[in-house]
């Protein structure tokens, strides 16, 4: 011990007494620290700038008519991109473009074509046409900016996604107003109508007292049969208003038939997406079992994940039924009963599986691992759902779009027999007038009149009855107040649900205010591991004089350590109060940047003392290798499959870990695994070198000694 502490006083005397020794030593002391602060402030908000990237946009979009509406989405979207900042939107010729992408002037250019709105809305139409945008990207002019600009393109076919489903419901929606606000006005004439029938039906008693005293007073038999032809206009009024309602209402129908065809698109579209959700639903509890089984700290939060995207489903769920509901209602027959039944079991199963949630997440919170069975019906319960959707979907022209059109089909038959009911009361009109005439002129024979006009009333009040029971039947009908209620409706809520039924909750769990911040474990940790290669590039690990090998490994080792932890200190300090990030434990990102520079130090300096120039080559090695095998940059499940093996065993996997703690915040277990494996490395390496110092330094004696000899090497 003696001799140790005295290689290590006269090392800090050489670097006191010896000025160039002291400005080499002050140099490889700040310069690992310079690397780490030049890289951490050159990358540290690069995706908050963004706004400088120059992408040209081209619109030729020359729009497009739906149901008499001018639409042009290219507009629409050039608007949008106006007020977006998340790139430098260039809005420029189809020429400017092309130049300005083959100079570099401009990263990409996205083309908006002169057919954009006219296929996109052909939704509306038979010929259906999805929209194009051709998104021209020059790749060679920057590795990142080709995945930044390709996240434009994305969201702008996001927003025409969302302005197409928005506009086109909006449009249908809309005639669906008009239809429902035209049938609400046509209902009072409907009123009128009805009153007339009843007025004429009220006349049939008085007609059929009349010809009761006719039998018994011939003589009055002429005035009788005079105040009936009065009565013959008014009917053929009442049947000619009535036969022109029905044509309307029929009319109407056939406008909703359209309508209503246009809106299966839309209903089959909402059924895509629960189908979607349901199946990441799926999926998501797939993991959450994967995740309570292997005991991960991420099961609350994948929890509260597929209790939002449940309840997200259910309520799409329970909107799509009431709807179908509704529709049911028109006509007797409950056409759509097996697809609102699959619906309702839908929902009945979200709300089971929500509650199945609620138990799961408080034995988690309890600390206790939920049952086996609990987890399987959850994963059932969401399988059946998918399959239930999926079923609908296959089915979707026999369950749904068919009997959509049976519903307006059969009202189609109500309006036919109202129809054929009145044509049939016209045509015998005229026969009642001749009977009429008949008796008038046979007045002589009264008795034989009479009878004959007692035998044909009846027929013809029961024409006038059943006028009047139809009429009744229309304008009573719940169903025709509901088909009102429904087509009024609110279409901009409609639209705005279509567009987007579900909404994103995005919840940071340990967040980092900037990438800059979020790079510093990465770069500080890279640039601790230089400062050791640059000491041992600089320094030598012999010591003149009469030492023992292990004296002289602890010896040049203190002063080598002192050095690297200054480094530490320089590089950690710099971090926090010169590039100010984000640090929410600052003694402990101090302390853990000292440990680290003992853990390299452990690590390089055992394998210079041990092997020489060959052990810095060794250092150099492991620095490429972990790099690239740390995780610090990239996730490490998307590096090749030799780098996500070595990753466990390379020590820049636990330091950059154990400073993330420091920056985000503290998860204790991750913290203790990072610390523990830090401190197995020094363990390792310095019993490797007390060990194997000294016959391994005789070994490669004579190999050191002709390296030496060298002019190049020889120091």
């Amino acid at each position: 011990m003696k001799n140790i502490l005295k290689i290590y006083k006269n090392d800090l005397k050489d670097i006191f007494t010896n000025k160039a020794l002291l400005v080499i030593i002050l140099g490889l002391c700040i310069l690992p620290s310079l690397y780490a602060w030049f890289n951490i402030k050159a990358s540290w908000d690069p995706y908050g700038n963004t706004g400088n990237i120059a992408v040209a946009v081209v619109n030729k979009d020359a729009g497009a008519t739906v149901l008499n509406k001018n639409i042009n989405i290219g507009d629409e979207l050039i608007k949008k991109l106006k007020n977006n900042k998340s790139l430098g939107w260039k809005f420029v010729d189809i020429k400017n473009a092309l130049d300005g992408v083959n100079s570099g002037k401009y990263y990409a250019y996205i083309e908006i074509p002169s057919n954009f709105s006219e296929n996109l809305t052909s939704l509306v139409s038979k010929d259906i046409k999805k929209g194009t945008i051709i998104y021209t990207v020059n790749e060679k002019l920057n590795a990142v900016a080709p995945k930044i600009t390709n996240t434009g393109a994305t969201t702008i076919q996001t927003e025409v996604n969302e302005t197409v489903v928005k506009t086109v419901s909006e449009t249908v929606l809309s005639v669906f107003k008009e239809l429902g606000i035209e049938l609400e006005n046509q209902l009072p004439k409907l009123s009128t109508l009805e009153n007339n029938l009843i007025e004429v039906q009220g006349k049939f008693k008085n007609i059929d007292n009349v010809v009761n005293t006719a039998v018994n007073t011939t003589d009055k038999v002429a005035d009788i049969v005079k105040d009936i032809q009065k009565d013959i206009p008014l009917i053929k009024e009442t049947i000619t208003n009535s036969k022109n309602l029905s044509s309307d209402v029929k009319s109407f129908l056939s406008d909703s038939k359209t309508g209503l065809s246009q809106l299966s698109p839309i209903i089959k579209n909402d059924l895509g997406l629960i189908s979607e959700i349901s199946l990441n639903a799926k999926n998501s509890v797939s993991n959450l079992i994967d995740a309570i089984n292997k005991g991960s700290e991420s099961a609350p939060q994948l929890i509260d994940n597929l209790s939002t995207k449940l309840s997200d489903l259910a309520s799409t769920s329970d909107t799509l039924s009431n709807f179908l509901v509704k529709l049911n209602k028109l006509v007797p027959g409950s056409q759509l009963g097996s697809s609102i039944d699959s619906l309702n079991s839908i929902s009945s199963k979200l709300n089971s599986s929500i509650s199945y949630l609620e138990s799961i997440k408080s034995q988690v919170a309890n600390g206790q691992t939920p049952p086996l069975t609990n987890l399987n019906n959850l994963l059932k319960i969401t399988e059946d759902v998918n399959t239930i959707t999926s079923s609908l979907l296959n089915n979707f022209d026999s369950k749904i779009q068919e009997p959509i059109n049976n519903i307006v089909d059969d009202g189609f038959k109500v309006a036919d027999n109202v129809i054929e009911i009145l044509d049939s009361a016209e045509k015998k009109l005229p026969a009642v007038e001749d009977i009429l005439s008949n008796v008038l002129s046979f007045t002589g024979d009264a008795e034989e009149g009479s009878a004959f006009i007692k035998d044909k009333l009846p027929y013809a009040k029961s024409v006038v009855d059943n006028l009047v029971d139809s009429i009744s039947k229309i304008n009573n009908s719940n169903d025709v107040k509901e088909v009102i209620s429904l087509l009024k409706s609110d279409v901009i809520e409609r639209s705005d649900f279509l567009k987007q039924p579900v909404d994103l909750v995005e919840k940071r769990l340990y967040p980092i205010k900037n990438y800059g911040s979020a790079m510093t474990p990465f770069y500080t940790v890279l640039s601790l591991w230089v400062g050791i290669l640059l000491l041992m590039s600089l320094l030598s690990t012999n010591v003149h004089g009469d030492y023992k090998a292990n004296e002289i490994y602890f010896g040049r080792g203190l002063t080598i350590l002192t050095l690297t932890i200054i480094q530490s200190l320089i590089v950690s300090l710099g971090d926090i109060y010169l590039l100010k990030a984000q640090v929410l434990n600052i003694p402990l990102f101090i302390l853990l940047s000292v440990f680290t520079s003992i853990v390299f130090t452990s690590i390089v300096y055992s394998l210079v003392s041990v092997f020489g120039n060959i052990g810095k080559a060794f250092g150099v090695i492991l620095l490429v290798i972990q790099v690239a095998g740390s995780g610090g940059t990239f996730p490490i499940q998307v590096t090749p499959e030799f780098f996500q093996m070595v990753n466990p065993l390379l020590p820049f996997t636990y330091a950059i870990s154990a400073l993330r703690e420091t920056i985000g915040g503290i998860y204790m277990p991750n913290l203790t695994k990072d610390i523990c494996a830090l401190a197995i490395y020094i363990i390792i390496f310095i019993l490797f070198a007390v060990l194997l110092k000294k016959p391994i330094n005789k070994l490669t004696q004579k190999f050191q000694d002709k390296f030496n000899e060298s002019d190049l090497t020889g120091h």
